[in-house]
């Protein structure tokens, strides 16, 4: 296959790339070097169900963990962050639903006692073409 002949396809990518950015998190507070970092970005309707398809990781590192989403979309996308101390790949939970495992939210949204924040105080704007930067201090019960 010759370039000319791909040059159409590249074209109609082109403007995805441009609307596209990176989101550099900063998750702080983490308790122990124990298991893996994990951040999610979710657009409203994923969040924060756990569905999110867009997910990085990392092993985890007692105090701070900077992870990178690559070619996020440009708009608004809700942040959450958990560790995953024991590496199950799940949010640990007790009897009652809630986390036994550290987690946090983008804007440093609290957790209330009923629940996680609302998609609107934990989105994080990521600008197309460049990198956002959003930090997330992980709760521990």
């Amino acid at each position: 296959m010759r370039i000319r002949d791909c040059l159409p396809a590249l074209l109609l990518l082109l403007p995805r790339l441009a609307l596209a950015g990176d989101l550099l998190v900063t998750v702080q507070g983490v308790a122990s070097d124990e298991g893996i970092i994990r951040v999610a970005a979710c657009p409203p309707e994923d969040y924060p169900a756990g569905t999110c398809q867009t997910i990085a990781r990392a092993p985890a590192r007692a105090g701070r963990v900077q992870l990178r989403i690559s070619g996020l979309p440009a708009g608004r996308w809700g942040v959450s962050a958990y560790h995953d101390a024991d590496g199950d790949g799940r949010l640990g939970r007790d009897w009652l639903g809630r986390p036994t495992e550290g987690i946090g939210f983008g804007n440093d949204a609290p957790v209330s006692r009923f629940g996680p924040p609302g998609w609107e105080a934990a989105a994080v704007a990521v600008a197309a073409g460049g990198e956002t930067r959003t930090a997330v201090t992980l709760r521990y019960r």
